[in-house]
C-alpha cells in the first residue's frame, strides 16, 4: 500500500515538472516579438536573406499576384522564383492609393517588401511599391 503512494507521489512530480518545461517550448519564438503581432499566415522573387527565424529580411521583385482576401501577395525575383508573402493591418504600404486595395491595380510593378519569416510563411511588416525608372 505504501509503495502505491510512493509511486503515484513520484508519478505525479515527474508529470508536473514535464507539463512545466514544454509549456514555453509550445509558445514559440513569436510570442513575444515586438508589437505583440501574431504569429504569420500561409507561407518565394529574389532570393531573401538568409538568417534566423524571427528576423527582418528583405526580398525585391515583380508583383505576380494580389489576394486581398487572403491578404497574399506572390513577387517574382530576378530568377523567376516566387514568394507568397502575407501582410496584416499593421504591414506599412507605400508608393500607392488605397493601401492595400491600391496593389491590385499594380501588377508587374516592382516591389520592396521587408518581412519576417514566421510559422512557415513570410510576415510582411512594409512594402513600397518602387516607382518605374526612366
Amino acid at each position: 500500500m505504501k509503495s502505491s503512494k510512493v509511486f503515484a507521489a513520484i508519478a505525479m512530480a515527474l508529470l508536473v515538472t514535464v507539463s512545466l518545461t514544454a509549456a514555453p517550448l509550445l509558445q514559440g519564438p513569436e510570442r513575444g516579438a515586438p508589437g505583440g503581432q501574431a504569429p504569420g499566415g500561409p507561407p518565394a522573387g529574389q532570393a531573401p536573406e538568409r538568417g534566423g527565424g524571427g528576423q527582418a529580411q528583405t526580398a525585391t521583385g515583380q508583383l505576380a499576384k494580389v489576394d486581398t482576401n487572403a491578404k497574399e501577395i506572390t513577387i517574382k525575383g530576378a530568377d523567376n522564383k516566387e514568394m507568397v508573402i502575407t501582410w496584416n493591418d499593421q504591414t506599412q504600404i507605400t508608393g500607392v492609393d488605397g493601401g492595400a486595395q491600391g496593389l491590385s491595380g499594380k501588377t508587374g510593378a516592382t516591389l520592396r517588401v521587408t518581412y519576417q519569416s514566421r510559422g512557415g510563411g513570410n510576415l510582411a511588416s512594409r512594402i513600397e511599391v518602387q516607382e518605374a525608372k526612366k
